[in-house]
């Protein structure tokens, strides 16, 4: 009973995070109204999450470590694929992260995911392509274009309401891509 009541609690404070996001910045979301929304107490709060900050961190590690397992495993071996689910994910069981990319994030998040993108490009996405370097530097101005690239189309469909479909939002960046998985 205790494990269902736990859930049911951590559901309750994302859904009340979700709600909040779509009219109030993050910067200006408080505990108190976090816990009044999700009709909870603040102790109930603390035992999921340290603060509001922990509360976004988990949600990033959440959509990182899918997208980590889904590369590892080669679930997805097209960059197209990983794309989409990665935005499908934005859509749905994910909606949080996505509001915390959103114009109502708070920009420490922001840059935060952005050096999240960058690293997990180049572990996780750089080892799956044919691209070549002449050093570290080009790499890194490299990952630092492109992951910054991507957020920002990323960001600007979130805060235009999400109305193109994932497949569209991957076929407009498809248009010049830079380079394909193995």
């Amino acid at each position: 009973m205790k494990d269902l009541r736990y859930q049911k609690t951590k559901t309750a404070i994302l859904r009340a995070i979700e709600k909040l996001l779509q009219n109030k910045d993050f910067e200006k979301i408080s505990i108190k109204d976090i816990c009044e929304e999700a009709q909870v107490s603040r102790s109930a709060f603390y035992l999921h999450y340290t603060d509001k900050y922990d509360l976004a961190k988990q949600c990033q590690l959440e959509l990182i470590e899918t997208a980590n397992m889904l590369i590892k495993e080669r679930v997805i071996v097209k960059r197209k694929d990983l794309m989409l689910t990665m935005l499908n994910l934005l859509l749905g069981k994910e909606r949080v992260m996505a509001l915390l990319i959103s114009s109502h994030g708070s920009s420490e998040i922001q840059e935060n995911i952005r050096q999240v993108m960058r690293e997990n490009m180049r572990k996780n996405i750089l080892p799956l392509t044919d691209l070549k370097f002449e050093g570290p530097t080009e790499e890194r101005y490299f990952l630092s274009f492109f992951s910054n690239a991507l957020f920002g189309i990323i960001q600007e469909w979130i805060n235009s309401g999400q109305k193109e479909s994932p497949e569209e939002i991957v076929a407009l960046v498809d248009k010049n891509f830079l380079f394909e998985f193995k």
